[in-house]
């Protein structure tokens, strides 16, 4: 009974002087300094990590009265995503109580790998199509067209450069490896398959044969559509007449332009494709590819694993 008695004061004394630390420091703020600077909480980011960012960049004076106050207030779940404006003069309760409410001058824009210009958002319906790198973006909500396509741009250009480093495919030109790339997303699913279609392809090219990519009669078809309300739909006999420079089945070399927005490994393999001998290609339900050397051999591959 006294060790009972002497355990529940011991925890009573722990939380007093856990309250008397939380109220202590609370209310404290790391100086009076009110300049404004942005701080970034992205999406997937832990209590433990955003408190720990908000020491180092001296918004806070102790992360864990940030975290024992979230925890005691519930807030710990409820920490939001976004860019927030806060100040050294903040307290601690300030901070918490900002990022549980969320950044609301901010919006996440994400592009997906593949997708048209037309499928990402109606603001981008003029834009070039190919060059909005997929990715998470974190807009803030007073930007205009041209300055999110700022931030997109960067990062396109950043990311193409990386792809291209020790490139050896040399014979394109950068306009015409983002056009290969998308023929590539749309085709391959791992880098190694996107990096042996590019194989095939380039081989092709070289002999001025025709591509014959279903993706890019997709493209060409779908474009003839208003606003189709699926794109990418299987094609069919009828869709490989689509009159369009997009058809690779009526006219050979590159299509004119991208056929969607390619991410970094389909760019990648534009850069560093595998060098084969092969002009034919199918892949499977289960995306497998399946070379061949003459059509002889790509109708057997078609009957074998596509019918």
């Amino acid at each position: 009974m006294k060790r009972i008695l002497v355990l529940t004061v011991g925890i009573i004394l722990f939380l007093a002087v856990i309250s008397v630390f939380l109220i202590k420091n609370l209310s404290r703020s790391v100086s009076l300094d009110a300049t404004i600077v942005e701080f970034v909480v992205n999406q997937g980011d832990g209590i433990v990590a955003i408190s720990s960012r908000l020491e180092k960049n001296s918004l806070i004076k102790n992360k864990y009265v940030f975290i024992l106050y979230a925890y005691k207030m519930g807030l710990y779940k409820r920490l939001q995503a976004g860019t927030f404006r806060l100040s050294q003069s903040l307290s601690t309760s300030d901070v918490v109580q900002k990022l549980s409410k969320g950044g609301s001058t901010d919006y996440w824009l994400k592009i997906i790998d593949g997708q048209r210009v037309e499928e990402i958002t109606p603001k981008f319906a003029l834009s070039k199509e190919g060059y909005l790198f997929p990715d998470s973006y974190l807009i803030p909500q007073e930007y205009d067209q041209g300055q999110i396509l700022e931030i997109i741009t960067k990062n396109f250009n950043e990311k193409f450069f990386e792809a291209k480093i020790n490139a050896t495919n040399l014979s394109l030109s950068d306009d015409q490896i983002v056009i290969l790339a998308s023929l590539l997303e749309r085709e391959g699913r791992t880098l190694e398959t996107k990096q042996k279609i590019a194989g095939v392809l380039l081989n092709r090219l070289k002999i001025n044969m025709a591509l014959q990519v279903d993706a890019t009669v997709q493209y060409a078809r779908d474009s003839r559509l208003p606003h189709p309300q699926v794109y990418w739909k299987p094609i069919t006999k009828a869709d490989l007449k689509t009159v369009s420079l997009y058809n690779t089945y009526l006219h050979p070399g590159l299509p004119p332009g991208p056929i969607c927005n390619p991410g970094f490994n389909s760019l990648y393999a534009a850069f560093h494709p595998t060098v084969l001998d092969y002009l034919y290609y199918i892949t499977d339900e289960s995306g497998n590819i399946h070379l061949a050397k003459t059509l002889n051999e790509h109708n057997a591959n078609v009957t074998k694993y596509l019918q």
